[in-house]
């Protein structure tokens, strides 16, 4: 199933959008890049309420190294669970934001954590994700592959 999508004004023209399995072939297929993806419901107003914030993030920090994506839980069945988050409606855990780093997740926050709510507010994120750090790391990573691959050549 392919699913083209026309990025809305608030984020990265670059924002990948993952469905079915699509993410974990990515991240098998892609160790160098850190990916920072967003789980989430069309119809949930928590993820709505979050949209222009992760897409703000996605505009700050997209890098060749770092990039940006959204799963849709409920095209993407299986795939939320594998990674920790419930995809039922019946849980508020959603959104829930998880970079990988290496393919495998490094850092997360969820709507829900034990009950508590967690305010994801652009700062709050930024914060508590390490995006600068993460983001210093796909700089650094950026510097080391270019001067390799001219040495090839």
């Amino acid at each position: 199933m392919v699913t083209v999508r026309t990025p809305s004004f608030e984020e990265s023209a670059e924002m990948k959008y993952f469905v079915d399995d699509t993410l974990p072939q990515q991240l098998k297929n892609d160790t160098e890049t850190i990916w920072v993806v967003e789980f989430y419901t069309t119809f949930s107003p928590h993820c709505n309420a979050v949209k222009p914030i992760f897409g703000a993030l996605s505009r700050e920090f997209t890098h060749e190294y770092m990039k940006f994506g959204k799963c849709d839980v409920l095209k993407s069945h299986g795939v939320p669970e594998s990674y920790g988050i419930s995809s039922s409606c019946l849980k508020t855990e959603l959104p829930a934001i998880i970079i990988f780093e290496d393919g495998k997740p490094a850092a997360r926050v969820k709507q829900t954590n034990n009950g508590k709510q967690y305010l994801m507010s652009y700062e709050n994120l930024k914060r508590d994700l390490l995006m600068q750090e993460f983001y210093n790391k796909a700089v650094e990573k950026s510097k080391k592959i270019k001067p390799e691959s001219k040495k090839k050549k």
